[in-house]
């Protein structure tokens, strides 16, 4: 499996579950970054899951989340890149 596929698949599980503006997902998003995965990567992930998934609210709120912290939108003890 694709390392884009299978972020996309931890962060979806994790966004069906409500808030992720959570230390495990920056843990997530930092091993992502270990393995040479790059920030717009996660973005476009991260948009793609809001676009296949546009009348759910918790999938929307929870990937703005994700999108705060990928994006650096957050404090500096929460940011990947």
């Amino acid at each position: 499996m694709e390392k884009k596929e299978e972020l996309q698949l931890v962060l979806l599980e994790f966004v069906k579950k409500g808030n992720c503006f959570t230390q495990k997902t920056r843990e997530v998003l930092l091993e992502y970054k270990k393995l040479g995965g790059t920030q717009n990567d996660v973005v476009k992930v991260l948009y793609k899951m809001k676009e296949e998934n546009i009348t759910n609210q918790t999938i929307q709120h929870g990937v703005d989340d994700i999108l705060d912290i990928a994006t650096g939108y957050c404090g500096i003890e929460m940011r990947v890149w």
